[in-house]
């Protein structure tokens, strides 16, 4: 045997074998040789996206975990499905193709290469005839064919939702895209536009997704995450009327303002949308003199409104009033300004019954011409300071037989809180920025251009910025409108805040500083009102508020669309005649076209939408002129079912079939046999959207008995990330990313693996350190050179025995092997430390406690190696037998396959056993996971810690499990304790068995 460990060779060699041997292919019960009797166990990692960088050590660390469990499986006799592939489509690779025009195929495929190269190089057991890419048609015709099932169930539709618009780039940008409100592609600055999105009716699961996790074995913290993304919340919806208050600025004395310049609500919305356009669209002389006013804010004080001043006469621009919409009006000094067109010069008796009208409410008309105003700014200015001078302060009343509308007979505010029972001691209302309300009360709201400008404002923010916990709360109130508390009647001011969002609850929520530390921040920082009055009956209080009880969901119906190339296409056709129809199913896949240009068009839709060839298409119900649909899906959607996939060797094989009839179908029969997923290990960054996504794609697929199970998978577990040199996180611009072939290279895989597998808990992050890596190296060394010893010593022996016995035969062999098996009276302590490792590692990987299984077996190949250096006489048996440090080589080969195989495999204790059939397959890792001892891991004599008062003054020897009079009696009667208690007797005696006793005096 060589006596230097070389890596290379090693495990260069074993790759090759396992891989021509398939030794981790694994079979189906659908295939012919495949009626499996063995149980099944399914383990899964996330599959990665294959970037051009190829793998980094972070891959490597959820892989070798689920690698290690499924080893330690397939030693226990299970049926073990390990499977890989690559979650292909994404934006890194659309963006590589923009800026240098490769097709992403070509590039996803390279990167698949070299991603499928190191993991082969690393060692890990997947089953490889069941490899899988998203980006392939083969799989993602099901994919699509899961999409139309969706359409076809009423769980797809196309609806106007908010995304993230880069203006520069001309594109829709995912959240992580548009952090902070700046393009990650261009660095510009992102707004938020509404368009037509495909969405997936997610909601319509919500409760099922959110009580489901009670089926499962899932971490608490992953099913917290859960159930704070569905949000499910139980509570009351209660109204709170609205009332338009008088102009904040109104001088004293000026008179009650009117609440409403209508003459019915209907009337006003018809008016209002005519005023939304008309803002747009202002004429020129309308733009000029609306810059006049904002820019001067006339002033009393200063006549000729040479200084901006803030505190002067606040105009508000095409507002309504009565039937009318007036171009200007000063609500504080009852003022109209007119400007008019060319055509006013043909509607001068409209124009002179319209003043009329306003005249007879209350209000002073001024008009001026176009040209008049664009000519002339500064005498414009005069004439309306002039009129503010002159303008009659008499106090007028509105609506007496006029038709006046009151602001009850509008819409309120309803809003949804769980604490009814505190509606007392509400003090004002919060809405969302983009609630509906705030635009319907735009004309009414008095500080509208500051509103205006904070909503600008958040919409830059990400959801997940605006509800940081650390974040500080902003709001704003909106001036002239009041809630009323329909508990008591009282008048509450109503504000816009970032940290409340439109789609939670109602967009709206009651504040009650009092018992709500986030209303009570808000309240302080705005010097709102903070009152103390006491809760009252939920239901009741509901019931008397003419409320109702409700339960609400803060999960949002999924959107589906993406405006990019590189995603699958979604399987619609838009026909003007027959609207949204399916493509056939027998039609699928529709297939990316090939495209010269992968940016997305000037108007920001996909890149697909200018192939005219490709989206003209006759409409498959009516035979008309139709055209396919150019969004493509989002790639959350071919890692929603991959794991169902993976039940079948090679995609072509698979398929979905809706039908009672389909229990005969292979694929059918594998899911069957294979799902649920028994154990799924991932990132945290996972554990809320994917998860989720995942989960409601198979539920509706057990909705359609095409699956088994309501869940897709029993057991899930994360990992914590892999953290660069001094804990920082590893990132391509700062250049602390650490690829794994130069680390393979040098030290080896096994090497890595345990490395990665010691470095500290798995579910927590750590640092890198490469430093640190050659203490891995050193204990395969060490177990390495304890091979190379036994196998030496024992060839040796039998070749000196050989030498000295005529006729040898293989016989001798083997009793020499059995003698050395069977005496292990020199061993002891060898087996009792063995076997309580063998514990200790079968318990730490069911635990993913990979880092203290290795330190126990570190512990014990030291121990191991000093007790092969005091047997040196080759004519003595060894103290350490071949079968023990097979034993040893079984629990490590999970961690270290590479190593162990080649050490097992030199085994004369395994030659003989494969000889004499005890075991069928020569690979250690389909070898029996060893059991231990239940005599030799227990303790017979132990060390406990004695305590006086609470502090460890010495410790005691006691047998294990000793009863505890027995041990009472050892510890008052050791030299140490009776020094402190000096024959004092003890108040009290504590004793956790086989841990402390403590002694109070």
């Amino acid at each position: 045997m060589v006596k230097q460990y070389d890596h290379r060779k090693i495990e260069k060699k074993w790759q090759k074998v396992w891989e021509i041997k398939k030794t981790y292919k694994v079979l189906d019960p659908s295939t012919s040789s495949g009626r499996v009797k063995k149980k099944k166990f399914y383990s899964l990692i996330e599959f990665p996206y294959p970037s051009g960088d190829g793998l980094h050590v972070g891959h490597i660390r959820s892989n070798t975990a689920m690698d290690i469990i499924s080893r330690k499986r397939r030693m226990e006799g299970y049926n073990v499905l390990y499977p890989i592939g690559w979650d292909a489509f994404g934006l890194p690779t659309e963006n590589y193709a923009i800026k240098t025009g490769k097709k992403p195929s070509v590039v996803t495929k390279k990167n698949t290469d070299v991603f499928r190269k190191q993991l082969k190089e690393i060692g890990f057991s997947f089953d490889w005839s069941r490899e899988i890419n998203t980006t392939d048609p083969k799989y993602y015709k099901w994919t699509q064919w899961i999409f139309l099932q969706l359409f076809k169930n009423g769980l797809a539709y196309k609806a106007k939702s908010f995304i993230n618009w880069c203006p520069s780039c001309k594109i829709g940008l995912a959240n992580e895209e548009a952090v902070g409100g700046v393009c990650e592609r261009c660095g510009n600055i992102t707004e938020k536009r509404e368009k037509e999105q495909w969405m997936l009716a997610i909601t319509k699961y919500a409760e099922r997704l959110d009580k489901d996790l009670d089926l499962v074995d899932y971490p608490e913290r992953v099913k917290s995450q859960q159930r704070n993304w569905i949000g499910k919340s139980e509570g009351s919806e209660i109204e709170f009327k609205i009332k338009c208050n008088p102009s904040q600025t109104l001088p004293e004395g000026e008179g009650e303002m009117p609440k409403f310049f209508t003459t019915s609500p209907e009337l006003w919305r018809a008016l209002q949308d005519k005023v939304l356009d008309m803002r747009k669209n202002p004429t020129n002389g309308e733009k000029a003199m609306w810059d006049l006013l904002r820019r001067n804010n006339p002033s009393l004080d200063l006549p000729k409104g040479e200084v901006k001043n803030s505190k002067g006469f606040h105009f508000r621009r095409q507002h309504i009033i009565d039937r009318f919409i007036v171009d200007f009006v000063c609500i504080e000094k009852k003022l109209v300004i007119e400007v008019d067109g060319d055509i006013h010069d043909y509607k001068k008796l409209e124009d002179e019954e319209r003043t009329g009208v306003l005249n007879q409410i209350g209000f002073e008309v001024i008009r001026f011409t176009n040209e008049e105003v664009i000519k002339n700014p500064k005498n414009v200015l005069e004439k309306i300071i002039l009129k503010l001078n002159n303008v009659s302060s008499k106090a007028f009343s509105f609506g007496e037989g006029l038709g006046g509308v009151d602001m009850e007979d509008l819409e309120g505010i309803k809003v949804f809180t769980t604490r009814p029972d505190t509606i007392f001691g509400v003090t004002y209302v919060v809405l969302a920025p983009e609630h509906d309300v705030i635009t319907n009360l735009q004309l009414q709201i008095m500080n509208w251009e500051e509103v205006e400008d904070y909503i600008k404002k958040v919409k830059k923010e990400t959801e997940q910025e605006r509800t940081k916990e650390d974040k500080e709360k902003t709001g704003i109130e909106l001036k002239g409108i009041k809630a009323i508390n329909p508990a008591n009647n009282e008048e509450i001011s109503v504000w816009i805040a970032d940290y409340v969002l439109p789609h939670y609850g109602t967009g709206a929520v009651m504040a009650v500083p009092q018992h709500d530390a986030r209303d009570r921040e808000f309240s302080e920082k705005y010097n709102l009102p903070i009152i103390d009055r006491p809760l009252v009956d939920a239901q009741e209080i509901t019931k008397k508020v003419g409320g109702k009880i409700v339960t609400k969901f803060k999960l949002r119906d999924w959107v589906f669309s993406r405006q990019r190339y590189w995603g699958e296409p979604i399987p619609i056709i838009n026909c003007e005649k027959c609207g949204f129809v399916p493509v056939k199913e027998k039609d699928l896949p529709i297939k990316l076209p090939e495209v010269k240009n992968y940016k997305p068009t000037d108007n920001g839709e996909s890149p697909l939408a200018s192939i005219s060839k490709w989206v003209n298409i006759k409409c498959p119900k009516c035979k008309g002129l139709a055209k396919r649909e150019t969004d493509t899906m989002p790639n959350w959607a071919g890692s929603s079912w991959y794991y169902l996939a993976y039940t079948t060797q090679g995609i072509s094989n698979f398929q979905f079939l809706i039908s009672n009839k389909n229990i005969k179908n292979k694929t059918r029969k594998n899911i069957d046999y294979w799902t649920p997923v028994d154990w799924y290990n991932g990132g945290m960054e996972h554990t809320t959207l994917h998860l989720l996504y995942s989960r409601f794609w198979h539920k509706f697929l057990y909705d359609l008995k095409l699956v088994p199970t309501a869940e897709p998978y029993k057991k899930r577990t994360s990992h914590g990330m892999i953290l660069g040199e001094g804990g920082v996180k590893m990132s391509k611009s700062i250049g602390n990313v650490i690829n794994p072939d130069s680390i393979v290279k040098t030290y080896g895989a096994d090497t890595l693996r345990i490395y990665e597998m010691f470095m500290g808990p798995f579910e927590e992050s750590v640092a890198w350190s490469t430093e640190s890596i050659i203490g891995s190296r050193r204990f395969i060394e060490k177990v390495w050179r304890i091979g190379e010893k036994i196998i030496t010593n024992y060839e040796l022996r039998i070749t000196n025995e050989k030498n000295k016995i005529k006729n040898s035969n293989n016989s001798f062999v083997r009793q020499d092997i059995a003698a050395e098996k069977s005496s292990d009276s020199q061993s002891f302590n060898i087996s009792k430390i063995l076997h309580k490792t063998i514990k200790k590692v079968s318990e730490d990987i069911e635990n993913m406690r990979f880092n203290t299984a290795i330190s126990s077996m570190m512990i014990l190949a030291t121990e191991m190696e000093k007790e092969q250096s005091r047997t040196l006489d080759l004519q003595k048996s060894p103290t350490l037998n071949l079968e023990d440090f097979k034993k040893f080589l079984q629990i490590l080969s999970p961690f270290a396959p590479h190593v162990t195989e080649e050490l097992y495999n030199q085994l004369p204790i395994t030659n003989y056993e494969l000889k004499n059939k005890k075991e069928n397959n020569s690979s250690i890792h389909f070898s029996k996971w060893p059991k231990w001892d239940e005599n030799l891991v227990k303790d017979q004599e132990i060390k406990i810690a004695v305590q006086i008062n609470g502090k460890v003054r010495t410790e005691i020897l006691i047998q294990t499990d000793e009863n505890e009079e027995k041990v009472k009696k050892i510890a008052l009667t050791n030299e140490v304790v009776l020094k402190y208690i000096q024959n004092e007797k003890p108040k009290r005696i504590i004793y956790v068995k086989n841990r402390v006793i403590n002694i109070l005096i």
